[in-house]
């Protein structure tokens, strides 16, 4: 009697674990800052966004100068002891001064909201690049490991607390994919 119980357990454990699937880890948070390719998109959205900076500071000097302009150009307009022609001359060079201002204003607006959405747009397109190569990472060594689920350790709860609390040590698989997401990194294009 005690064996066929010794034996049924072992059955019932051997049928509950080929029952159970397989689950891995991964640090997406981790995977994602350590990628190269991350490292390498955030440096060139870094340039981006400081060539519009400076871009924007040029068109604000000029937008200044040309505050400046009008504003001397208004005082003269308002100066009583000009003659009635030259006044009408200082009026219509305040006026188009006033124009000029409003249009320099309109420029870097318009440059601002432009600028801004293409770097938006970009850091979403480099994103998306890096998010389907760790996917496809990810998918890659769920099958090589025989894993059916891989979760995201790095995740939060409404709670802010782990989503995923405890995982033994093995079946996390974050280093496996930065190694293999960084083995072409230091390579020279010819080699890869």
């Amino acid at each position: 009697m005690k064996k066929a119980f010794v034996l049924l357990a072992a059955l019932v454990a051997v049928t509950v674990s080929a029952a159970s699937p397989r689950i891995a880890v991964v640090d997406l948070r981790r995977v994602f800052k350590e990628y190269y390719k991350s490292r390498i998109a955030e440096e060139f959205i870094k340039q981006q966004a400081e060539s519009a900076r400076l871009y924007l500071g040029q068109l604000t000097k000029q937008l200044e100068a040309l505050r400046a302009d009008a504003r001397r150009l208004g005082t003269n307009a308002m100066n009583q002891a000009l003659d009635p022609a030259l006044k009408a001359k200082a009026d219509a060079d305040a006026a188009a001064a006033l124009r000029k201002v409003a249009e320099k204003e309109a420029e870097i607006k318009l440059y601002t909201g432009e600028r801004a959405r293409e770097i938006q747009e970009l850091e979403q397109r480099r994103r998306a690049e890096i998010i389907a190569d760790i996917r496809a990472e990810v998918n890659r060594r769920a099958v090589v490991g025989g894993y059916e689920l891989v979760l995201d350790s790095s995740g939060m709860t409404t709670n802010d607390l782990p989503a995923v609390l405890v995982f033994p040590a093995k079946n996390d698989i974050s280093n496996a994919v930065i190694r293999e997401l960084n083995r072409n990194a230091s390579k020279p294009k010819s080699q890869r």
